[in-house]
C-alpha cells in the first residue's frame, strides 16, 4: 500500500513538473559586447596568407599535427571613439582611441595554449580574453569565421580592457607543440 502512495505522489509530482517546465534564458552579455562597433570580421582589412607548405585535400586523410606559432600581430584596436582601426604592420594606432570601451583583436598564426595579455604593464586576468575565433585560408588571405571543411591555421583573439583610454598592450602565446616557442607582440595605443 506505501508502495502505491508513493508511486502515486511521483506520478503527480512528476506531471507537475512536466507541465509547469520552465525554460533557459539566454543571459545577455552586456559587459562583453561592444554596442557601438560592428563585429569585427576579416572583411574590416584582409590579412594575406603566407602559405607555407600547407596542403589542403578535400578527400579524408590521416591529419598532421598542430602547426606551432609562426606568426602574430595585433590585427585591430577598436574603441567607442574611434571604433575599429586596422592595426596590422603598426607599433602605435593612428587613432586618438577613448571612451567607454576599448578592445585589441590579436591575430595568430599556429596553436598556442599559454595566452598572456598585459595593459599598461598590469597582467589581464584570463577572462578579459571574450572571444578565440578560428581563422582559416580562404584564397590568399586568413579569413574568419570558417566554413564546414577548411582547415584551421590560427585562431583570433578579443580582449576587453575597457577602463583604459590608452597605453601599451602586450600579448603572449607559446606553442601547444615542439617547437614549443614563445611570441608576443604589442602595440602603443594612443
Amino acid at each position: 500500500m506505501k508502495i502505491n502512495l508513493i508511486n502515486c505522489l511521483l506520478s503527480v509530482v512528476i506531471a507537475t513538473g512536466v507541465s509547469n517546465m520552465s525554460y533557459a534564458e539566454e543571459v545577455p552579455r552586456s559587459q562583453q559586447v561592444i554596442t557601438s562597433l560592428p563585429v569585427l570580421t576579416s572583411q574590416n582589412a584582409p590579412a594575406p596568407a603566407e602559405i607555407k607548405n600547407i596542403r589542403m585535400e578535400s578527400e579524408l586523410m590521416a591529419r598532421a599535427s598542430a602547426p606551432p606559432l609562426s606568426s602574430m600581430w595585433v590585427y585591430a584596436v577598436g574603441s567607442t571613439d574611434c571604433g575599429w582601426e586596422s592595426t596590422v604592420g603598426m607599433t602605435t594606432t593612428a587613432c586618438d582611441h577613448g571612451g567607454e570601451q576599448l578592445r585589441t583583436a590579436v591575430l595568430e598564426i599556429g596553436y598556442g595554449y599559454n595566452h598572456i595579455a598585459w595593459m599598461n604593464g598590469g597582467l589581464l586576468p584570463s577572462s578579459t580574453m571574450y572571444s578565440s575565433t578560428p581563422v582559416c585560408v580562404t584564397g590568399s588571405n586568413y579569413t574568419w569565421p570558417c566554413t564546414a571543411g577548411q582547415t584551421v591555421v590560427g585562431f583570433l583573439n578579443e580582449y576587453n580592457v575597457d577602463g583604459h583610454q590608452n597605453g601599451l598592450f602586450k600579448y603572449q602565446n607559446t606553442s601547444t607543440n615542439s617547437t614549443w616557442n614563445t611570441m608576443s607582440v604589442q602595440i602603443s595605443i594612443l
